[in-house]
């Protein structure tokens, strides 16, 4: 009995899969209690499907998700991350490319880009955020950092530049600048 359950719930995973009902698949999956080795063929079809499409994102996720081989993994999100950087959207690129495992080289260089174009943008916070997550150079940090101090002084914000100060271990001279502001 125990077996015609599993191979029912098989065959109502597949068909699931099919459709590109994945929520639904992974709910049947749970609800039937279904192995990962008796789903290898219908995912392997879905995930052969995504990439046909063009959907490397999903590929990658069903691959991770049910443990295709590594090189399949690799592979779909290696071309996600390519078209992400394409698109010119660098910080889910790197973060991304981190989630997946890519190699530290392509992190570096998807978080360097997203640096650089906060820093274009004169978004200093946020480039600064971005050299602390991917634990870029320090020297980018620091004049992210910096450089976020200075417009928050500029436009008022003591208070603001001064948590800036603090977090990024800017000089001693700013985080006493900053607190003259406020007092």
């Amino acid at each position: 009995m125990a077996e015609s359950n599993l191979a029912e719930g098989a065959k109502l995973f597949a068909a699931k899969m099919d459709l590109g009902a994945y929520m639904e698949a992974a709910k049947i999956k749970a609800d039937y209690g279904l192995p990962q080795d008796m789903l290898q063929e219908s995912v392997r079809r879905a995930y052969d499907a995504n990439l046909k499409k063009g959907e490397y994102s999903i590929a990658a996720d069903l691959a991770k998700k049910y443990d295709l081989p590594a090189d399949l993994r690799l592979d779909a999100a290696m071309r996600s991350f390519q078209r992400k950087m394409g698109s010119e959207f660098y910080l889910a690129a790197a973060e991304y490319a981190k989630e997946f495992g890519l190699p530290e080289s392509m992190v570096r260089e998807a978080a360097t880009y997203a640096y650089q174009n906060s820093m274009s943008h004169s978004l200093f916070k946020n480039a600064a955020e971005i050299a602390d997550q991917f634990q870029l150079p320090a020297s980018m940090r620091r004049e992210a950092a910096t450089k976020s101090y200075e417009q928050h002084m500029q436009t008022g914000l003591y208070r603001k530049a001064l948590k800036i100060a603090e977090k990024y271990g800017l000089p001693e001279d700013m985080v006493a600048a900053a607190k003259k502001k406020l007092s």
